[in-house]
């Protein structure tokens, strides 16, 4: 362990020692052999090898039984369309958001009540350890330094969310286009969680109209390009108000309506180009969406059955949202807007 941190293999906490026995078996499980490439990076002169992925997998603590989903994880943000390199590098601090919905939650006994966030259970939280450390390790392979957050994000430790398997609406996967009884696994560069509380609304539409304001507040990253989204997570006392009022397509609309600023209001605090009027052809006095369309929002349904509470978690404006289905393999993008 000691080696492991003087190396720089750690994300700062111990780590399992990645004897061979263990990564072999690791291997074995994820259905690669240790030779195989799975991406090379021309311009850092970088290769990763299947297993570089299986001892991550052993270093974060995974059982072999998580095999599928690590697999999926590690081919989706090695994708060059994932832009690993831009979320390992960017000021903004992101993190890699690990989201699962599906059969496989029962399966591997992911937490979806209370401290869903929170990483309570091994599976969660060493699976969203391991999307983290292929960020931290195949970075630093590369002379990726892993300090260029101006103030970081804690979820670089471990970031990963399942969704209730009691839901309102039709499943996570389902606005993929995957079928509600799929398992999926889904990958998103993403800021920190954003509370919302309301604890005296008595309506579905109070309810949205709060998670509006709290999508478009000034400081939110998104209005610059309107191209980052949003993960919207509502728990259950929240969800049985939307859910009796709005379909999951009504609510996307209504936040997307109302979540809004006026552009003047933007370019006087800085937070877009001054001037931007005159370089886009963009009226100063029509409200601005921190997203370019609906289909930017998504949601989930997972959190406690006590306590009035959602959360808003922007995703990060050079990355789309990838996820991939369990069984079949087929990976859907959210889509994305242009600035």
């Amino acid at each position: 362990m000691r080696i492991c941190f003087e190396r720089g293999y750690t994300d700062g906490l111990p780590v399992v020692p990645p004897y061979s026995e263990l990564v072999d078996e690791m291997l074995a499980a994820l259905g690669w052999s240790a030779s195989d490439v799975l991406a090379v990076d021309e311009e850092l002169r970088l290769e990763i090898r299947a297993e570089q992925l299986a001892s991550i997998a052993v270093m974060a603590g995974c059982e072999p039984a998580y095999a599928r989903v690590l697999r999926a994880i590690g081919e989706m943000l090695l994708a060059p369309t994932f832009n690993l390199r831009g979320v390992a590098t960017t000021t903004g601090g992101v993190a890699v958001l690990v989201i699962l919905a599906g059969p496989v939650v029962g399966e591997l006994e992911l937490a979806t009540g209370s401290n869903a966030l929170g990483a309570p259970v091994r599976s969660g939280a060493t699976i969203g350890r391991f999307a983290q450390m292929v960020r931290h390790i195949c970075g630093r392979a590369g002379g990726l330094l892993d300090e260029f957050g101006t103030i970081g994000h804690p979820g670089r430790l471990s970031y990963c969310v399942a969704e209730r398997q009691d839901t309102m609406w039709p499943g996570f996967q389902t606005q993929f286009g995957f079928d509600a009884g799929e398992s999926c696994v889904g990958v998103m560069a993403a800021e920190g969680p954003n509370s919302v509380n309301n604890h005296y609304a008595e309506t579905g539409e109070h309810i949205l109209e709060t998670i509006a304001h709290g999508l478009a507040h000034w400081g939110t990253t998104n209005f610059y390009y309107q191209g980052g989204g949003y993960l919207v997570l509502i728990a259950p006392e929240h969800m049985r108000l939307v859910a009796a009022e709005f379909s999951r397509e009504a609510a996307r609309q209504f936040l997307f309506e109302r979540a809004v600023a006026l552009t003047r209001d933007l370019a006087r605090i800085g937070r877009i180009p001054r001037g931007i009027d005159k370089a886009r052809n963009v009226d100063l006095d029509a409200p601005r969406s921190p997203v370019a369309h609906q289909d930017q929002i998504t949601f989930i349904e997972s959190g406690g059955s006590a306590g009035k509470f959602s959360a808003i978690i922007p995703g990060w404006v050079a990355n789309v949202t990838h996820v991939k289905g369990l069984a079949g393999g087929r990976v859907a993008l959210s889509r994305k807007g242009v600035f």
